[in-house]
C-alpha cells in the first residue's frame, strides 16, 4: 500500500506538471520544449521508463497523430489517477491545447526516434502460448511479432505489460473505443490468453 500510494503521488505530480508546462504560453512553437514536455512522462526520446507510460518512440507520423485525434474526440481516455471513478483528463487536455502543426512536428520527431523495447520479467511458458494467439489474433493488424508501426496500430513488442494491461482493460470496459475487428477478436479471448500476449510482448526485442 505504501508503494502504491508514492506511485500515485508521483504520477499525480508528474501529469499535474505537465499539464501546467504545456498551458504556458509563449513557447509552444519551440520544438525542443514541446519535446521536453512530452518526455517528462514518456522519457528520454520517447521511450519510457514508468510502467503507466508507453513508450511513444518509434510510433509512425499517422499512428502519433491518429492518437491525439483519439484523445482529442473523446474516443480514449488517460490512466485513472484522481478521485475513484473519476478519469484523469491531462493527455486529453494536452493534446487539445496543442495546435495541429505542433502536433504534426511532434508526431515526426518521436517517429523518427528509435524505440527501445524494455527489459522486464516474463514468464517463458506464457510467453510461448502467447506467440500462437499472436499469430492467430493479431499479427494481420501489429505485424512482424507486434514490433512495426502502423497507422492504427502502435508497437506492441517490449511495451510496458502494466500499461498494455490497462489498454486492455478499458476497451474491454468500453472506455476506450477501437475498430469493431479490434473489440471483437480481444472479446474472444479469456485472461488467460490475454496474460499470455502481455509475456509474450514482454518477451519480444
Amino acid at each position: 500500500m505504501v508503494v502504491v500510494r508514492i506511485m500515485h503521488r508521483v504520477l499525480v505530480y508528474l501529469l499535474s506538471a505537465c499539464l501546467a508546462l504545456f498551458s504556458t504560453p509563449g513557447s509552444a512553437e519551440d520544438l525542443d520544449d514541446l519535446v521536453n514536455r512530452c518526455e517528462i512522462c514518456h522519457g528520454k526520446d520517447g521511450n519510457s521508463g514508468l510502467p503507466i507510460f508507453p513508450s511513444i518512440s518509434g510510433l509512425s507520423y499517422e499512428g502519433f497523430r491518429y492518437t491525439m485525434d483519439e484523445y482529442r474526440e473523446n474516443r480514449r481516455i488517460a490512466i485513472e489517477f484522481q478521485r475513484p471513478g473519476e478519469p484523469e483528463t491531462v493527455m486529453i487536455n494536452i493534446a487539445r491545447q496543442l495546435s495541429d502543426a505542433e502536433v504534426e512536428a511532434l508526431a515526426r520527431y518521436f517517429s523518427e526516434r528509435p524505440y527501445i523495447p524494455i527489459r522486464q520479467k516474463f514468464d517463458p511458458v506464457l510467453a510461448s502460448r502467447g506467440a500462437i494467439l499472436h499469430e492467430r489474433q493479431c499479427e494481420q493488424c501489429h505485424l512482424q511479432n507486434g514490433t512495426k508501426p502502423g497507422d492504427d496500430a502502435p508497437i506492441l513488442a517490449g511495451q510496458w505489460m502494466p500499461y498494455l494491461r490497462l489498454q486492455i482493460k478499458n476497451i474491454l470496459s468500453g472506455k476506450r473505443l477501437v475498430s469493431r475487428r479490434m473489440s471483437t477478436r480481444l472479446r474472444k479471448l479469456n485472461q488467460e490468453d490475454i496474460e499470455a500476449l502481455l509475456n509474450f510482448y514482454a518477451s519480444v526485442s
